[in-house]
């Protein structure tokens, strides 16, 4: 199985899941030039995905999916609140697919959607799981619920946001509103949240940390990477940071 950052970051979200034939994707926040281009860089285009999860309606991570769908009119998935939010006829789409409350299965992935709080209709994270591994993906939250929490530490591969430094938020140059919408319950978690979390992920199981969605302004990656690592028994677990303007990590896993 290959997972693939396409991008991760305030302006634009996705990521590839691939085992054998299917391809699933998740969240589709470049536009459709830019989501072309990342797929082209490991070697796939739209025609090749098999089914698009969708965590919330925010446009750094659906700004393509309208583009995709008239090249691929491929099945979304997505909670019932975050499909009518896309737009008012998006329900109707013959292949528009509420997530609430079951698992999915596309091929190999059966994917399970985790309620979550971000300032959005119904936000959800999401886990994945593929033969052995188990890939837990949650951008975009501002605290992680337990059964979430608990969905992390069953994890081989943890993909969390890790969005911002609360020093650099609290002295940086955002409103005070922005600071405090970003800083709550419902906007981003911090590198200190992001360890806490992973503090309790020591596992033998987890084999892979992927920092997402951090913030260019308010974060620096070398922090964020320090944060996380100090936070994990394990040196030999990785922690990779991702880019929204470069694709990557692209992580083959067994």
């Amino acid at each position: 199985m290959q997972l693939s950052i396409l991008a991760s970051g305030s302006k634009a979200n996705a990521l590839l899941l691939r085992e054998g034939e299917t391809r699933i994707l998740i969240d589709a926040g470049l536009g459709i030039r830019g989501l072309i281009f990342a797929l082209q860089q490991i070697g796939e285009q739209p025609q090749n995905i098999n089914a698009v999860f969708i965590t919330h309606e925010h446009t750094d991570h659906t700004r393509g999916l309208d583009s995709l769908l008239k090249k691929a009119p491929i099945p979304v998935y997505a909670a019932a609140g975050t499909l009518k939010a896309l737009s008012p006829g998006f329900m109707r789409m013959q292949k528009a697919f509420p997530i609430n409350g079951h698992a999915v299965d596309v091929g190999p992935f059966n994917v399970r959607a985790f309620p979550i709080l971000h300032d959005a209709a119904e936000p959800v994270a999401y886990q994945i799981h593929v033969g052995h591994e188990i890939v837990t993906v949650a951008t975009d939250l501002g605290e992680v619920p337990e059964n979430l929490h608990q969905a992390f530490t069953e994890s081989t591969v943890a993909v969390i946001e890790s969005n911002h430094d609360e020093e650099m938020l609290r002295t940086g140059s955002y409103p005070q509103l922005l600071k405090i919408r970003i800083a709550g319950s419902t906007g981003h978690l911090s590198n200190r949240q992001t360890a806490n979390v992973l503090r309790d992920c020591n596992s033998k199981s987890l084999k892979h940390v992927v920092l997402a969605h951090m913030s260019e302004e308010n974060n620096h990656p070398m922090l964020a990477h320090d944060c996380a690592r100090t936070a994990l028994d394990n040196p030999e677990i990785p922690v990779h940071l991702t880019a929204q303007r470069t694709v990557g990590p692209v992580l083959t896993l067994s």
